[in-house]
């Protein structure tokens, strides 16, 4: 730890001692417990920056930490991923971090780049590691700006290897009436029918429920012939978080079938869609109208400001587009985020990880056109109706 007049020694994870040029800064200090501390005091907490998506989603990378205070008290923090080829170099990943917006007090763009600048300095010079970052920032004239500039500041490459996440938001601040009256048309018109259709629903966070609508998933991904991610993986580390984050899942069922469900996540201030899923005999009962709603619901209840539906692509999926427009209300128009910035570090890291990620490139791409002609084949347009919403990786 570094210390305002005085600078002090730690040894990082992997056994170094680093001299700290940065007053305030913590690096690799705190035990699982010690870094859910940290993250419960901030608004922009998020389950990728939890210790144990880090640990089970990506079990072949290190976990780093790294918080930045001021007065004792922590600003801002990330969790890394980390993974080294001995030798050559590797790579530090930031998901959706770092946090920046403490409760209780303004955030302060200082606090943001003073934490980017101490990263860079850790991993990318001391460490010699490719560093990427992926920001939980909005794209626009604000918050988004001040972030851009801190980054070309820092020198901070943009990378053009993931497209920006675009979303939409919802603003639970409005009353439930507000909310409802809000819907489209066409959403509100969904919702009624889903209430009259005898649906039952079951809620909580019970991994049962979680499983059950795992399997409403792989059902969905066979029946439309794509595949976004493994939806297991969020169970299992759903089942390893502590009490106070675990998920929250909404199922219904008709004659004793699951026909449709949404799992969602509220760290902070802002919850996330985290997977949703819908039978084929969900369909005509417009099920998945009816688990989004009280899934909202649950949210609001549980003193969510903000839902984010998490994740939309208006050309490569435009029936889930409109789905989540149409839930996210009137005047909500599309959210896009800043995207990824990097500091490549030295030669050997940039070329591991950037050779790497070409092949990753080519194999996705061919993926997806198998994928496609699959659907194709099976008469199942791009086009096809929204009876589920498919989030997405943010990086």
């Amino acid at each position: 730890m570094t210390s305002l007049g005085k600078r002090q020694i730690h040894t990082d994870a992997f056994g170094g001692d680093c001299l700290d040029a940065s007053p305030a800064v913590e690096i690799d200090r705190m035990d699982r417990g010690g870094w859910y501390t940290v993250m419960n005091g901030f608004d922009d907490a998020n389950i990728f920056q939890t210790w144990d998506f880090g640990r089970i989603a990506h079990p072949g990378r290190d976990l780093s930490h790294i918080v930045l205070r001021r007065d004792g008290q922590p600003v801002a923090a990330a969790q890394l991923l980390v993974r080294r080829v001995p030798g050559i170099g590797g790579i530090a990943l930031v998901m959706w971090g770092p946090l920046w917006r403490p409760k209780g007090r303004p955030a302060d763009p200082a606090d943001f780049l003073a934490i980017m600048e101490a990263m860079k300095a850790e991993y990318s010079v001391r460490r010699g590691l490719f560093l990427r970052v992926l920001p939980r920032v909005e794209d626009g004239a604000g918050e988004g700006a001040r972030a851009l500039s801190a980054m070309e500041a820092l020198g901070m490459r943009h990378s053009d290897a993931k497209a920006p996440y675009r979303t939409f938001i919802m603003d639970l601040t409005r009353d439930e009436a507000t909310i409802h009256k809000d819907l489209s048309r066409h959403w509100r018109r969904g919702l009624a029918k889903a209430e009259g259709a005898g649906l039952e629903i079951v809620e909580g966070s019970s991994p049962e429920i979680l499983d059950a609508i795992d399997d409403l998933f792989i059902q969905t991904q066979r029946r439309k012939g794509f595949r976004a991610f493994d939806s297991r993986t969020l169970t299992k580390v759903h089942r390893a978080l502590p009490d106070g984050m675990k998920m929250h899942a909404v199922m219904a069922s008709h004659n004793g079938e699951p026909v449709a469900g949404v799992v969602v996540s509220l760290l902070g201030d802002t919850a996330l869609m985290q997977n949703s899923a819908t039978a084929e005999a969900g369909l005509p009962l417009n099920a998945a109208f009816l688990v989004h709603w009280k899934a909202m619901q649950w949210v609001k209840a549980n003193g969510g400001k903000r839902y984010d539906l998490h994740g939309v692509n208006a050309q490569a999926n435009p029936g889930v587009h409109l789905f989540k427009r149409g839930f996210a209300g009137k005047g909500e128009e599309e959210r896009v985020f800043i995207g990824t910035f990097e500091a490549p570090g030295p030669m050997l890291s940039r070329l591991l990880v950037e050779g790497g990620q070409t092949v990753r490139t080519l194999a996705a791409t061919c993926t997806a056109q198998a994928s496609q002609m699959m659907a194709m084949a099976m008469n199942k347009g791009p086009a096809e109706r929204a009876d589920a919403t498919t989030p997405s990786n943010p990086v």
